[in-house]
């Protein structure tokens, strides 16, 4: 697309920044009311990135000294980090340390139904909004233009941009929903559904299908059918149970000690 995602998103209604370290989406955030990123912000944005974009396995060693190391950071910024991972669902503990999140089939399920209503409620807040005169037009052009690029990159195998595309989709739509709240609960399902995973390409009977829902859902939107817009907007999310599959959990292989214990071999 001529224009990139941030311009498009700037333009949707906020100021939007790409997320610290992340390998997909935007953040919402002003950038001329917001102060400069501290250590810690720019710390747990790498991070997170290694997390969401699968560098990080799910279940991943998280240990203070190395991260310092790979990040060239105090450890008490490391500290900060993890807690701040833990927070949000991307660090869990195995009751010796942190590792990275992972999700079983079970759980994997639990959150993308809870995407699905959420999203459900945003497509019916934003058509909603449409009806009442309070989103201009260019906005509802926005959609289709990232909606445009999603397909396109899936199409051509780039799938890191494909997925930024896809998830700036669906944030544009939470934008227009104006509902704070719920908007940063499904932020968090994002990224914990996305370290959980893998990007993989879809067959193309479904990445067809995808853009064709998302078309569908821009036309509800736009001619403000709430009720229409709630229905394609779940089950566009629900068609992914089942669908995807999590990623096991990547534990270190333990090596034999000679009193007799198992120890984890320590990150280089």
């Amino acid at each position: 697309m001529a224009e990139g995602i941030d311009a498009v998103a700037r333009r949707a209604g906020e100021s939007y920044r790409p997320e610290v370290g992340s390998s997909v989406g935007l953040q919402r955030g002003s950038t001329s009311t917001t102060s400069a990123p501290s250590a810690v912000d720019l710390a747990y944005g790498r991070v997170r990135k290694l997390i969401v974009g699968g560098t990080l396995a799910p279940g991943s060693r998280l240990a203070e000294i190395p991260l310092a190391k790979r990040l060239g950071v105090s450890r008490p910024t490391v500290r900060e980090v993890l807690r701040r991972l833990e927070s949000t669902g991307l660090a869990t503990s195995d009751g010796r340390g942190l590792r990275t999140a992972w999700m079983d089939e079970r759980q994997l399920r639990s959150a993308l139904l809870m995407r699905a209503s959420l999203e459900g409620l945003h497509a019916e807040l934003a058509a909603t909004r449409v009806a009442a005169g309070e989103i201009p037009r260019i906005q509802l052009e926005d959609l289709v233009k990232v909606a445009d690029a999603a397909d396109r990159a899936t199409e051509l195998g780039e799938l890191d941009t494909a997925s930024a595309a896809n998830r700036a989709f669906h944030q544009l739509i939470d934008l227009m929903a104006d509902s704070s709240v719920s908007s940063a609960a499904v932020d968090t399902l994002w990224d914990r559904i996305l370290a959980a995973t893998y990007i993989s390409p879809d067959s193309p009977r479904r990445r067809v299908q995808a853009h064709r829902e998302h078309l569908h859902l821009i036309e509800a939107i736009r001619a403000g059918a709430a009720e229409e817009a709630k229905r394609i907007a779940t089950a566009h999310v629900r068609a992914m149970v089942g669908a995807v599959m999590p990623t096991p959990p990547e534990f270190r292989r333990q090596v034999p000690q000679s009193d007799g214990s198992d120890r984890e071999p320590l990150e280089e």
